[in-house]
């Protein structure tokens, strides 16, 4: 997935604010807690899509994480190859979401545990079965697998979400199917 800028890719520039991200870190030799300096503070846009802008917050590749400096090198090369929304192999990652106004994303599964808290806006979470929740300001989902669809119903506001999506085993059903991604192309 290529890096696109907010300019060049999307419909309309989102009035939102660029988020910072503040990452700490320790001196390995006395555990001397400092802010870790590199990488930028400000989370610029790296993937367009649909008109939907993310930004990568943070991304770890394995369950404990092991924070020995390793955890940095793998959110870098993140930052230049855009992972998928969630990191296979037990990891996680944390995304910030930014959704225009009248846009919705396609009905979809990720095989993903995502943590998701709107921040700004009003937003409508549609799953297969039919049934919607309306989400303002502070609410939180916690989305174990399902088929849902995100809905900007606002026709000048953008939305903005903060998800952690981590990894899961396989989704099996009853009868043994497995489940697997599905409409995201």
């Amino acid at each position: 997935m290529a890096e696109q800028s907010e300019t060049s890719s999307s419909p309309t520039v989102s009035d939102l604010p660029n988020p910072t991200r503040v990452i700490t870190t320790m001196n390995l030799e006395d555990g001397v807690s400092s802010f870790d300096s590199s990488f930028d503070e400000s989370l610029r846009v790296i993937q367009n899509l649909g008109g939907a802008l993310f930004r990568l917050a943070y991304t770890s590749d394995q369950a404990p994480q092991a924070l020995n400096g390793s955890d940095l090198d793998t959110y870098g090369g993140y930052r230049k190859n855009v992972p998928h929304l969630v990191t296979p192999g037990g990891g996680a990652n944390v995304w910030y979401i930014d959704t225009p106004p009248g846009a919705e994303s396609p009905l979809h599964r990720t095989v993903s545990l995502d943590f998701v808290i709107v921040v700004e806006g009003e937003l409508q979470l549609i799953l297969d079965s039919g049934e919607m929740r309306v989400l303002k300001p502070g609410d939180l989902v916690i989305q174990r697998g399902t088929t849902h669809q995100w809905k900007n119903v606002s026709k000048d506001k953008w939305v903005r979400m903060i998800g952690v999506m981590a990894a899961i085993q396989p989704i099996a059903l009853n009868d043994g199917t497995k489940l697997g991604v599905s409409g995201l192309g």
